[in-house]
């Protein structure tokens, strides 16, 4: 008897204990999810602050509710777009408390962990047509462990999606995507991959096609923030009435950026195994840009000021009648970031096709002006605000001709053909002769550098009021 009681009285310690574990780490769980809502909402605002009039995106928990083995949470993310439409999307969250999550244990999994999550999305207004589709089914599932040492995996699931409504018509293949996160979740792996993403307006309006898309994210938090992604599409497809279709194979899109204090820098670039235009095979195409010594403190002040004029006279800039007041916030914005000297490169755009490559590329350093630009018109203020700028063109006669044939929808007809190649000598000798490009082996080539107030045009120097007149008059005459 007494033996019975002392493991009766031993196992309701263990009991005890385990239950005020499990009240802990259900704490921490709250605390830590806390803490990834913060962090999200602060990366998705840096990804947002570079695109003025972008819309917004934030992340908050709508429920919580703690019990001491097991928690449920509602997270709200409200995007709103650059007209001030705003859409909501609900996730559920099951939350087990660690240590040891039975549902874990159920699998094998006996490691101890802060949190196992089972998450799935909620009806809303902007997703309720796809639970129709799915007669109330949840399209979105997600599996999630919560380690300690601020580690998580994750993986999530998104069912297809094939829903007509309005006139609008839209086919989603589902997909996948899996997460890992790291040192106190600031770090961050994200992959994923879908079959097909298709959208049209109805049978006569335009469509978009995109298949075989897979995805990679990685960033990085500390001192310095990094991140990087890329995405991967086998094909999309771009389809308007009466216009040729027009198809980009193997289209690979680039991004990254880099912060260290108030400086950042960024990078994105597209790559184009094929470009088709209808039938015809335009070849291949390569674009991007990059900027650094990017302020972002002054560019965030800068988007706000612009988000605050777009919503009180539009998102089209080209209608807005500013108050002088409200033109001179937007210059004072603006010149505050230029004050860190910040550099835009767009990388060549390389276009090759079967007779050959050309390529175009631009390099632009920009300051703030000295003195007073109060009064100054924002093209003057532009000129001033460009302390170097270089160019470099490539340009091959073959390829040329043939792009230009095709982009006629006529590359086998030899008037179309023998025109495009007089319009190229013509220009290139109007060029050449009045010095701002060179000729040689079928190409012409330009490297044309300005700093200081004068153009070095291929080597020779020139006040920019003369290279301006030999480019008017090589280019009018």
């Amino acid at each position: 008897m007494r033996k019975t009681a002392g493991i009766l009285a031993a196992l309701a310690v263990v009991a005890v204990a385990y239950v005020a574990t499990t009240w802990y780490v259900g704490k921490q769980a709250h605390a830590t999810i806390e803490q990834a809502v913060a962090q999200a909402n602060e990366r998705m605002a840096q990804a947002m602050v570079a695109q003025p009039g972008a819309g917004k995106a934030k992340l908050a928990v709508a429920e919580y509710r703690r019990r001491v083995f097991s928690s449920d949470v509602v997270y709200s993310l409200q995007l709103q777009d650059e007209s001030g439409q705003k859409q909501e999307f609900l996730l559920s969250d099951h939350l087990q408390h660690g240590p040891f999550p039975l549902d874990a244990i159920r699998t094998g999994r006996l490691a101890p962990m802060l949190a196992l999550s089972q998450a799935r999305l909620l009806p809303s207004a902007a997703t309720q047509a796809w639970f129709d589709s799915l007669d109330g089914d949840t399209p979105v599932t997600g599996r999630t462990e919560v380690r300690f040492g601020g580690k998580a995996v994750s993986e999530w699931t998104f069912k297809p999606l094939n829903v007509a409504q309005g006139g609008e018509v839209l086919k989603f293949s589902g997909g996948t995507m899996q997460a890992s996160f790291d040192n106190d979740f600031s770090d961050s792996r994200v992959s994923g991959e879908f079959d097909l993403l298709d959208y049209s307006m109805g049978a006569e309006a335009e469509r978009i096609a995109i298949d075989g898309v897979r995805f990679e994210y990685e960033a990085s938090g500390g001192e310095g923030t990094r991140m990087h992604s890329t995405t991967r599409a086998a094909r999309l497809d771009l389809e308007v009435p009466d216009e040729d279709t027009v198809s980009l194979r193997d289209a690979v899109m680039d991004v990254s950026s880099e912060q260290s204090g108030d400086l950042a820098s960024g990078a994105i670039r597209y790559d184009f195994g094929q470009v088709q235009l209808g039938t015809r095979n335009l070849g291949q195409m390569s674009m991007g840009a990059r900027g650094r010594d990017l302020s972002m403190p002054a560019l965030s002040e800068l988007a706000q000021v612009y988000d605050e004029l777009s919503a009180r006279h539009g998102p089209r800039e080209e209608e807005w009648q500013l108050s002088p007041d409200e033109a001179a916030l937007l210059q004072e914005k603006f010149l505050a970031l230029l004050a860190s000297n910040p550099v835009l490169i767009f990388d060549p755009l390389v276009w090759k096709n079967d007779q050959g490559e050309s390529s175009a590329g631009l390099t632009v350093e920009l300051t703030r002006p000295a003195g007073s630009a109060e009064a100054a018109s924002i093209d003057a203020l532009l000129q001033q605000a460009v302390r170097g700028l270089e160019l470099n063109l490539r340009i091959e006669k073959a390829m040329f001709v043939r792009a230009m044939a095709q982009l006629q929808g006529a590359a086998d007809d030899p008037e179309i053909t023998a025109l495009a190649g007089s319009l190229y000598d013509e220009y290139a000798n109007r060029l050449q002769a009045a010095g701002l490009v060179a000729f040689a082996e079928q190409a012409a080539t330009a490297k044309i550098v300005y700093r200081d107030g004068r153009i070095d045009a291929n080597g020779r120097q020139m006040p920019v009021a003369e290279f301006m007149q030999r480019a008017l008059l090589a280019l009018l005459m």
